[in-house]
């Protein structure tokens, strides 16, 4: 052992040596070749003058002795690496309209994939820009029964007071506020501590101080943000220090939020306020005292040396004793689930999924991509086959021949990623501007992006270049198995890829066409936040009769209603029953007996609700069918205590996209008068009575500011949104079946090529040319056949994936299927008869010469 040691302590230096002069040899490369070849020219000199022409002709073959030298100075790879890149160089650019096609492919398929990746990167890999986001997490309220993404002030503030594994507690809550013109505001009340624990700095002023802000008898201050300080303002400096008016209530400026700054969750606001501020500005508010009143959103930051799930158990130890003080605030089992809290987005198994199948997408686009180019490298070696087959007779070896042949093809993936780079990058681009988001995604790649599209460079260069390189190497090109593989594999992919974004288009699409089974083209909504201002039911009763009745009164107005949820398209509250086994997500509604009427969803079965009676419930005809198939719902009970006296039409107010969204309908209790909104239906166009139902809301009451919205232009707005989607989606296929038709084409000019002998005898002999072009792409017809077999299966296991993650996804949707097979059939067919038909044009005399 001892000896061992010893040896090995002995070649230490001479390995370090070693190492050292291999270092001296790269730095001074140069001058060591130039030395060298002095050495050899004074030799030979030397012979000449002794007049020994012998010892010139033993000198031996100058490139073998500089080959020799380089050999014991080492780094040999690189200059042969050096020497493999100047020669690929060479190739690539001699070759233009190659290079330009293999490169525009590349363009498109890597640029996907860059964009995807962005995606993915915003949303899970890159952390938001706040300082130490690994100890930054996110509470929820979770029970058996219950979730809630939002926990009551006090509590957070309990909290923040006796948890021993948090250094802080950040409260966050999203408000409408209004200036004094009328001009609604996006407000967020945040506690003291927000900006200094996410580590920002102010553009200009100063951001909230703790010490200062959650004083008693604080002066209201705000901070703005950018976007708003740029487009309302004028970007004027001066107007830190000024007063602006939210509310009505006077408002200090003390900053301006940098440009970059994005909040906690992805949130984006024009204005900052500390969440002392909140009763301040909400008149009648009871957040910052009041367990039921209201709720804020909630992130902590662990204390030095502490883990999340320590943090779990200790928070559990505080709902518990939450539980003893307010027993009736507290759901049984409750604790507190903590999620990392310094990303955009919360990954939930169903984010996962779409996450997943997104990648599973861009895999198949990098598949088509790498085959089309394969079957390119292919078309191109036959064309270089005479340059192969010269330097194998030199001596080049095969390995020698495979190397470099990867190495143009490392070029070629190099010049594609850079491209898809900057394709991936403008895509994001464009998107934000159509999108028109003051905080969407960054289209400057960071360096997850940039070692993404690296890695790209390597992965799609072996794919597309390992296998035609070792073919041509080995002289095995002619062999026909590698194409069809090479066709099949195109197919499928396409075939899966094309399938799958009609699927989606067709979800889309029926999500925008069907019948949403209620009115709502003539229907305002107005929600006056009673329960935010602290109305008691008493009052808030009082407020909504004489609203009510005045609203009524008004010309123009054919029905008015009471409601507890806006009709918002998507989004809504949703609980999930189990149903016979069956999951469904029931969407539930608090409604007056003349909601129905106002919304126009007709009655099936059955009556309506009576006024004043309770344990009662109407409920849709899908969630009848599904609960009682083949029954009369009549009488059933429903969770427990309600009892089914109706069933309604089909409505889908706040599930437009699900088909599966089923409703159960409940009568307003008493207690729940202040959550409660308005529904006005008119005769005529809304926008003609917008005027009057405004100076009537804002009449009753000055201190409360209700939110007035025409739910057709939030059906407008939301369609704005659907219709980028099917955009995208339309593009992702289209590019899809461009590859695709790329890639064939590659095919059938290389087979034409290598068939040029045959075709040219058929054609001397008088065969008729649709017989010749029927013979040269006959050797198609059964890769194609299956690869098309492989994407419908593959298409059937995708759309049912697709399902489980998106609604309004068929299980088996003919028309897709029929349309992407029949346009996919067609690119194919135009393709693959663009290089046939060219050939059946060649010169019969010359090709036979030639070859």
């Amino acid at each position: 052992m001892i000896d061992t040691v010893r040896k090995i302590a002995a070649a230490i230096p001479s390995a370090i040596a070693e190492q050292m002069r291999r270092v001296g040899y790269l730095m001074n490369r140069n001058s060591r070749h130039r030395e060298l070849e002095a050495e050899m020219a004074f030799h030979r000199e030397m012979s000449d003058r002794a007049g020994r022409p012998e010892a010139r002709r033993n000198f031996g073959n100058r490139a073998h002795l500089h080959e020799q030298a380089r050999e014991a100075w080492g780094w040999t790879w690189l200059d042969r690496l050096i020497q493999d890149l100047r020669y690929a160089t060479r190739m690539i650019f001699r070759s233009p309209a190659f290079t330009c096609a293999a490169v525009l492919v590349l363009t498109i398929g890597i640029g996907i994939n860059i964009s995807a990746f962005t995606l993915f990167d915003w949303d899970v890999l890159q952390p938001m820009p706040v300082r130490d986001p690994a100890t930054l997490i996110r509470l929820e309220r979770r029970s058996p029964d219950n979730t809630a993404s939002w926990l009551p002030y006090p509590t957070a503030i309990f909290y923040r007071d006796h948890a021993r594994t948090l250094s802080a507690v950040i409260a966050t809550v999203p408000t409408g506020l209004h200036l004094d013109d009328g001009q609604p505001v996006q407000g967020s009340f945040v506690s003291a501590n927000y900006f200094q624990q996410i580590g920002t700095s102010p553009a200009y002023g100063r951001i909230f101080d703790p010490t200062r802000e959650d004083a008693p008898n604080a002066p209201p201050v705000a901070v703005l943000g950018n976007w708003f300080w740029q487009t309302h303002l004028n970007a004027d400096p001066s107007v830190v220090g000024k007063i602006i008016r939210f509310n009505h209530k006077p408002v200090t400026v003390i900053g301006i939020l940098p440009e970059t700054f994005k909040g906690l969750g992805g949130q984006a606001a024009d204005v900052w306020l500390p969440v002392t501020e909140q009763p301040y500005l909400i008149e009648g508010s009871k957040l910052l005292t009041d367990p039921a009143a209201a709720s804020v959103l909630v992130w902590a930051r662990l204390a030095p040396g502490m883990k999340a799930r320590m943090a779990e158990e200790d928070l559990l130890r505080l709902t518990n004793e939450l539980r003893k003080q307010h027993p009736g605030e507290v759901w049984k089992d409750e604790y507190i689930h903590t999620d990392p809290g310094g990303y955009a987005v919360v990954m939930g198994p169903k984010q996962w999924g779409a996450m997943a199948m997104l990648g599973l997408l861009m895999l198949l686009i990098l598949i088509v991509t790498c085959t089309n180019l394969g079957g390119l490298l292919l078309v191109r070696g036959v064309a270089r086959q005479h340059e192969i087959n010269t330097r194998l007779a030199l001596g080049a070896s095969r390995t020698r021949i495979v190397r470099q042949l990867v190495t143009e093809s490392v070029l070629l993936a190099a010049l594609g990623s850079a491209g898809g780079l900057a394709f991936g990058c403008t895509a994001i681009y464009v998107v934000n501007v159509i999108a028109d988001s003051p905080s969407g995604l960054s289209a400057t790649p960071d360096w997850r992006i940039l070692l993404f599209a690296l890695g790209m460079v390597f992965v799609s260069a072996l794919s597309f270049g390992l296998a035609p390189a070792m073919q041509l190497a080995r002289q095995q090109h002619k062999k026909t198995m590698a194409r069809q593989v090479l066709v099949s594999l195109q197919v499928a992919a396409s075939c899966v890829l094309v399938i799958g974004s009609s699927l989606l288009v067709r979800g889309v699409q029926h999500t925008l066409y069907t019948n949403p089974g209620f009115g709502f083209r003539q229907v305002v909504s107005i929600d006056p936040g009673l329960a935010q201002h602290g109305y008691s039911v008493a009052a808030a009763r009082a407020y909504l009769d004489e609203l009510q009745s005045r609203l009524q009164a008004l010309p123009g107005v054919a029905a008015v209603s009471r409601v507890r949820v806006i009709p918002r398209f998507v989004g809504g509250p949703r609980n999930e029953v189990n149903v016979n086994g069956r999951p469904l997500h029931v969407y539930p509604n608090l409604v007056d007996p003349d909601f129905f009427s106002t919304m126009e969803i007709p009655l099936l079965t059955g009556r309506n609700f009576l006024p004043g009676e309770s344990h009662t419930v109407i409920v849709s005809q899908s969630f009848a069918q599904k609960a009682w198939p083949g029954e009369n719902p009549l009488g059933k009970i429903y969770d427990k205590t309600g009892i089914v006296v109706g069933v309604a039409g089909n409505a889908r107010m706040n599930a437009i996209p699900d088909d599966d969204a089923v409703e159960v309908y409940y009568q307003i209790k008493p207690e729940d008068t202040p959550d409660l909104s308005i529904l006005v239906k008119t005769l005529g166009d809304p926008n003609d009575i917008m005027p009057r139902l405004r100076s009537i809301v804002q009449a009753d009451d000055p201190k409360l500011f209700p939110e007035l919205t025409i739910l057709k232009t939030a059906f407008n707005e939301w369609m704005k949104s659907v219709a980028m989607a099917i955009s995208i989606i339309s593009l992702v296929g289209v590019l899809a079946m461009l590859l695709a038709a790329v890639g064939i084409l590659g095919l059938v000019a290389y087979t034409v090529t290598q068939r040029t002998k045959e075709i040219a005898i058929r054609l001397a002999l008088g065969a008729p040319r649709f017989q010749v072009l029927s013979a040269v792409l006959r050797q198609f017809r059964i890769p194609v056949m299956i690869g098309l077999l492989l994407g419908v299966v593959s298409a059937a296991t995708l759309s049912q994936i697709l399902r489980g993650i998106l609604s309004g996804i068929s299980n088996l949707d003919p028309i897709s299927y029929a349309a992407g097979i029949a346009v996919l059939l067609a690119v194919f067919a135009v393709a693959a008869l663009l290089p046939a038909r060219r050939a059946l044009k060649l010169d019969v005399a010359r090709a036979l010469h030639e070859e």
